[in-house]
């Protein structure tokens, strides 16, 4: 039993999707090992293990499961959610393959869900910085938690009854957009995010571009540096052809959020 969950009373089960892993795997599940109860791996149809890192996970103890075929990132989140369900979390950790966690990650989130007021309706706990780079909660609730419609997946803490009426993550999008999906279809339960006070987590966000149109820096409305990530045309299509799907699904229910989002996607 971690301190954790001794203290809280909470069982917390992490899962990582992993594709290809490398060194920075094993740093995370090392930084992980004390805060949570279990560590699940699911490795999404890597076609080897040439460093032996996903046999190295398994000596730290997480439990590693091997899909046979590529499905994508959320068809292996889910295998690990539901082995984590079955194995009595109260909680689902959820991590990218190269996300570390500093030492008081879990216990902040779990706070976070201690002084939620039954009214808030809390699904989702969150990074509040990644790299350092704050969030910006929209509101902020009566106990002082700042609340926020979108996140990224690696780092949400996610209760085990919001999985179970609202769903798991959506396999049809495999890759791109299937943290948005999953937290606009929360809202539509009434379930809330918010952003874990003070913590951080240190992530990959893949190769970050200046955006420069026609020679002139472009900023957001806070005054910080506009950026794009740069992807080849594979990950490119799934990032259009996914916005799209959600574009269509929500016009109607979150016509605002569609006209932000496409406002987000052209800069």
């Amino acid at each position: 039993m971690t301190e954790i969950e001794g203290a809280t009373g909470s069982r917390i089960v992490a899962v990582v999707p992993t594709f290809r892993p490398d060194e920075a795997l094993l740093v995370g599940i090392r930084a992980l090992i004390p805060q949570v109860a279990a560590i699940i791996v699911v490795d999404d149809g890597s076609p080897d293990d040439p460093a032996g890192i996903l046999e190295s996970a398994g000596k730290l103890g997480c439990e590693i499961v091997r899909s046979p075929s590529n499905d994508g990132i959320a068809a292996a989140l889910n295998i690990g959610i539901r082995m984590a369900i079955a194995d009595s979390a109260d909680f689902v950790l959820t991590l990218d393959q190269d996300t570390v966690l500093p030492g008081h990650y879990v216990s902040d989130c779990v706070t976070a869900f201690r002084i939620a007021a039954p009214a808030t309706r809390l699904g989702v706990v969150c990074t509040d910085r990644i790299n350092g780079q704050p969030s910006i909660p929209e509101h902020y609730t009566t106990e002082g938690l700042g609340l926020v419609r979108e996140a990224i997946q690696s780092g949400f803490l996610i209760s085990a009854e919001c999985l179970a009426e609202c769903g798991l993550f959506d396999e049809r999008l495999f890759i791109d957009c299937v943290d948005t999906e999953f937290c606009l279809r929360i809202a539509q339960y009434g379930y809330r995010i918010a952003v874990g006070p003070g913590t951080d987590i240190s992530h990959s966000l893949g190769d970050q571009v200046a955006l420069r149109p026609f020679g002139v820096a472009r900023r957001d409305e806070w005054g910080r540096p506009r950026t794009y990530e740069y992807h080849g045309p594979t990950r490119r299509y799934f990032i259009t052809r996914n916005n799209t799907d959600l574009f269509l699904r929500y016009s109607r229910i979150r016509p605002r959020w569609v006209l932000s989002a496409i406002k987000r996607e052209i800069g």
